[in-house]
């Protein structure tokens, strides 16, 4: 027993802002058959793997239709200062913006190729275009559209375009259009006069409230020991952060309903819209491995309990990618005891209160709490419901999938496994339909995957029935201690 005991007690002699030995850090799913979300350089060596692209107009494309099918049309998403809205967070976290803000995400990826890009402003508009080749080209996100020039040789640009209107007039007829040209009703007519009012902006550190690069946010999960990430396809009632109207594609369906690659992975849910999840963290303290991530002053694991050697302290620190919607804190001490919260990393403090702190962390990422107590702390969790966008999950094809499970240095944390969950329902449409909006669609029961892993990297099989892909359900991520 004291040989259990000894590590715990060496914690108290740590200092602020120690490395977690307990956590588990950049718990990644990735699958064969999507893309790995956590960077730039990631997203687009993925695409371009994917979609076999060898010439820079086939790389740009296939960029480009991965933003189209990831992101969809709605509002800027914003936050309060210091927080800040980069490529790599609206990606992961909300799915949606205006055109500046699409268009600075695109911006980045086709940056991240090594390609030079300015912002080109429209009455009312903001585009971009992306320099290789020699030549400047035009690709909108968020009007859904390029063009190819009139001899098909590269993707024009817009000073072509307004030079000769045809490029885009007769793009349909002439088979020069991209496949999802203007799905959400906005015309040629309209592109033609953008482009002949265009006006060159330049280069700029991001658009409105999306900056060019994100700041100070990491969008891989690290989870420490008793602690569950679920993320759910379903959108909770008023579930989302922002302040306002609730985020959905303002168009509908307009945008996937016709178009044989995004229908599919989107006609299951409506709308593109928020997707919600559910997050968890209850330490066991009688578990060396839910202990040891914890930072102890004064405090040492007891019989299941946190035990005070005069005034103790623990400290939890929990750094999600994803942002708390609501919140809930529970914990419960013998003799006197209180709490705090930070949301800066424990530069401040906030005196707190078990239960409902969903108005302190809403919108955040990093939630510490501080526990002070002279006896002990008996049961402490966090619970809450997180922010996530669905396009961006490693969701599951009908047919086979490879998932791969891997974390920062692929070692496990002593005395924990890993488990991963993935929930579906296989799902059969008719096979003429020219569109993708559900109807006649017909779906199995839920299929349930799960795994324990006490090795990395873990790779499994999942082989999902059906002939179109599968109504994904959820996807949970778990650190358990032994």
């Amino acid at each position: 027993m004291v040989r259990s005991i000894l590590p715990l007690i060496a914690l108290a002699l740590l200092p602020m802002g120690w490395q977690a030995r307990g956590a588990v850090e950049a718990f990644k799913l990735t699958t064969d058959r999507t893309v790995d979300n956590s960077s730039l350089e990631s997203i687009t060596a993925d695409v371009v793997r994917m979609a076999g692209a060898k010439t820079n107009d086939e790389k740009a494309i296939a960029i480009h239709l991965y933003l189209h099918r990831t992101i969809f049309h709605w509002a800027y998403a914003t936050e309060k200062a210091p927080q800040s809205v980069g490529p790599l967070k609206l990606i992961n976290v909300y799915g949606w913006g205006l055109c500046g803000g699409q268009h600075t995400v695109l911006k980045a990826l086709f940056e991240t190729m090594g390609w030079k890009v300015r912002y080109v402003g429209w009455p009312g508009h903001t585009t971009i275009e992306v320099e290789y080749d020699g030549k400047w080209h035009y690709f909108d996100t968020f009007l859904k559209c390029y063009y190819w020039a009139k001899d098909k040789s590269h993707v024009a640009g817009q000073e072509e375009i307004a030079a000769d209107p045809s490029i885009v007039l007769d793009s349909v007829k002439d088979g020069r259009a991209s496949a999802e040209n203007l799905c959400c009703g906005d015309t040629q007519e309209g592109v033609v006069a953008g482009c002949k009012a265009m006006k060159i902006v330049g280069d700029s550190k991001g658009w409105a409230s999306v900056t060019w690069r994100d700041n100070n946010y990491n969008p891989l999960l690290t989870l420490r020991s008793g602690a569950t990430v679920r993320q759910d396809w379903k959108a909770e009632p008023n579930g989302f952060a922002i302040t306002g109207k609730a985020p959905q594609h303002s168009c509908g369906t307009k945008d996937f309903r016709n178009d044989k690659v995004l229908g599919p992975l989107n006609e299951h849910y409506g709308p593109r819209n928020w997707s919600d999840g559910l997050f968890s963290y209850k330490p066991d303290f009688a578990k060396a491995a839910d202990v040891v991530d914890i930072e102890l002053k004064d405090a040492k694991a007891d019989g299941g309990k946190l035990a005070a050697s005069g005034k103790g302290t623990a400290v939890f620190k929990l750094d999600l990618p994803y942002c708390f919607v609501t919140a809930k804190l529970d914990a419960a001490f013998e003799g006197d005891g209180k709490l705090a919260l930070s949301f800066d990393g424990g530069k401040t403090w906030a005196d707190a209160a078990a239960g409902d702190i969903s108005a302190q962390a809403k919108q955040k990422y990093g939630v510490w709490v501080k526990a002070e107590f002279s006896g002990a702390l008996t049961k402490f969790a966090v619970e809450g419901m997180l922010e996530h966008n669905r396009g961006a999950q490693p969701y599951l094809y009908n047919g086979k999938n490879a998932v791969t499970v891997a974390t920062k240095d692929n070692k496990l944390p002593a005395g924990t496994v890993l488990k991963v969950t993935y929930a579906y329902q296989e799902a059969t449409a008719p096979g003429d339909r020219q569109r993708w909006d559900g109807k006649g669609v017909t779906y199995g029961e839920t299929k349930t995957v799960a795994k324990e892993i006490t090795s990395l990297p873990f790779t499994f099989e999942i082989d999902v029935g059906g002939n179109t892909p599968p109504k994904m359900l959820s996807i949970e991520r778990a650190v358990v201690g032994k």
